[in-house]
C-alpha cells in the first residue's frame, strides 16, 4: 500500500483527479507503409527561441524511421538514433546510434531541448543526457512549416516510421535535466506535472483529434485503468490521512492537556518548595529558640541548685545547735535576723523576752561571731530547737 501510494504521488501530477485530468491514455499505431502519418501546421511562434518536445516511442521493426519531422529538417529525429537535427545540421548523424539500445517492441522515452540563450540542442533517452550540439548565435526556429507524426514528409518512402507513438508533446521552455527526468521516472504512464502545463504548447490530447492519412489507429496503453487505480488509492490515502490526522489534532490536544497539567503540577511543586523552605526557616528558628530555652533552663537549674543550697543553710542555720546544747541566742540564726543588721524592731521583737541586750548591739550585723560572743555573755540553755520561738 505505502509504495503504491508513492507511485500515485509521483505519476500524478499536483492537483489531478479523475474529472480534471486532460491527458490522453490512447497511443496511436502506424502502419509501415510511406502514406500511414498526420501532418499539420500547429503554431510555433512560442516556441522559436526555445522549445523541448517528448514522447514515447515504440520501433517494431528494422529500419531508420521518422517518428516526427518538423519544417523538413528543421528538427528531426529517426528511431534508431542515427538522425537527431536541429536547423538542418547533421553534426549529430550517426553519433548516438549506440545509446538507442531499447529492444524491437519496447517503449522508450526520447526528449529533445533548446533555447536561444544557451545555443545548446541538448538529446535525452529515457531520461538521461546522451547527446549534445552548439547552435548558431541567433538562429531561431523557424515558424510556418509542417509537423509530420509517422515519416520524414508526407509520402516518404525511406523514413516511413511504422512503430507506435504516445504522449507526444512540445513546451514553449528549454527543460531542465530533472524536469525531463521527471516525465519518465514512472514509465509510460507518468503524467506531466501541472507546474509544465502553461508551457505545453502542443498536446497529445489535442494531436489524437486531428485527421490522419492511411492507417493510423489508437491503441490502448492501460494507462487509464492504472492512473485510476492510483487515483483511487490516492483518494483512500488522503481519506487515512484525514483521519490519521484528526487523531493527532485529538493526540496534540491531549498532551497540551497534559503540557497544562505539568505546568500546574510544576507551579504547585514550586509553592510546595517555598512551603518547605519557609517550614525549614521556621523550624531553624524553633531550633534556635529550643536552644535557648535550653540554655535558660540549665542557667534555671543551677538557680534552683543554688536555692536548694541556701533553703539547706537556712535549714541547717535555724537549728544549728542540733548537735549540741542550744540557747536562747540561737535565735539570731533564723531567717528573721540572721545576716540583718539589728535595730530598733528587731529589738522591740526580742526586748519582751530578752531585757538582757545591750542597746550597745544597735547598728551591728548579726553574724556567726556576734552570736558567738552574746551566747558567752549568757548561759541559758535551750534544750530544743522549738525553744527558739518562746
Amino acid at each position: 500500500m505505502f509504495m503504491l501510494l508513492l507511485a500515485a504521488l509521483c505519476v500524478l501530477p499536483e492537483s489531478s483527479n479523475a474529472e480534471t485530468t486532460t491527458q490522453s491514455f490512447t497511443a496511436l499505431r502506424f502502419n509501415f507503409d510511406s502514406s500511414s502519418y498526420i501532418s499539420y501546421y500547429p503554431d510555433m511562434s512560442p516556441m522559436r527561441q526555445s522549445f523541448s518536445i517528448c514522447l514515447w516511442i515504440k520501433k517494431l521493426r528494422p529500419g531508420n524511421g521518422a517518428p516526427f519531422t518538423y519544417r523538413y529538417g528543421e528538427i528531426f529525429m529517426t528511431d534508431t538514433g542515427y538522425h537527431n537535427q536541429l536547423f538542418e545540421s547533421d553534426s549529430l548523424n550517426g553519433q548516438l546510434t549506440s545509446k538507442f539500445s531499447t529492444p524491437y517492441g519496447s517503449w522508450y522515452f526520447y526528449c529533445s531541448t533548446w533555447s536561444l540563450a544557451s545555443r545548446t540542442f541538448r538529446i535525452y533517452h529515457n531520461g538521461e543526457l546522451i547527446g549534445t550540439q552548439t547552435t548558431p548565435s541567433g538562429r531561431t526556429l523557424e515558424a510556418g512549416g509542417p509537423l509530420v507524426l509517422g515519416n520524414y514528409l508526407p509520402n516518404f518512402f525511406w523514413h516511413r516510421f511504422g512503430g507506435e507513438m504516445y504522449n507526444l508533446n512540445m513546451f514553449s521552455r528549454e527543460l531542465t535535466a530533472s524536469e525531463v527526468a521527471s516525465l519518465s521516472e514512472n514509465g509510460l504512464c507518468t503524467l506531466i506535472p501541472e507546474s509544465l502545463e502553461d508551457y505545453r504548447k502542443i498536446k497529445w490530447e489535442e494531436i489524437l483529434k486531428l485527421s490522419r492519412s492511411g492507417t493510423v489507429r489508437d491503441i490502448d496503453t492501460g494507462c487509464a485503468s492504472y492512473v485510476q487505480l492510483l487515483q483511487h488509492l490516492l483518494e483512500k490515502t488522503k481519506e487515512e490521512k484525514g483521519a490519521v490526522e484528526l487523531s493527532l489534532n485529538r493526540t496534540l490536544e491531549g498532551l497540551i492537556d497534559v503540557q497544562g497539567n505539568f505546568n500546574s503540577s510544576k507551579e504547585e511543586l514550586s509553592a510546595a518548595r517555598g512551603q518547605i523552605g519557609t517550614l525549614r526557616e521556621e523550624l531553624n528558628n524553633t531550633k534556635t529558640e529550643l536552644e535557648e530555652t535550653k540554655t535558660k533552663l540549665e542557667e534555671t537549674k543551677i538557680e534552683l541548685e543554688e536555692t536548694k543550697e541556701d533553703l539547706m543553710n537556712v535549714t541547717q542555720s535555724k537549728c544549728v545547735l542540733q548537735r549540741g546544747n542550744l540557747t536562747k541566742w540561737d535565735v539570731f540564726y533564723s531567717p528573721d535576723y540572721y545576716n540583718k543588721t539589728f535595730t530598733r524592731q528587731l529589738y522591740r521583737q526580742l526586748q519582751s523576752t530578752w531585757n538582757t541586750i545591750s542597746s550597745r548591739l544597735f547598728g551591728m550585723r548579726i553574724t556567726d561571731k556576734l552570736i558567738e560572743l552574746i551566747k558567752d555573755l549568757d548561759d541559758g540553755e535551750i534544750k530544743t530547737c522549738g525553744d527558739l520561738d518562746s
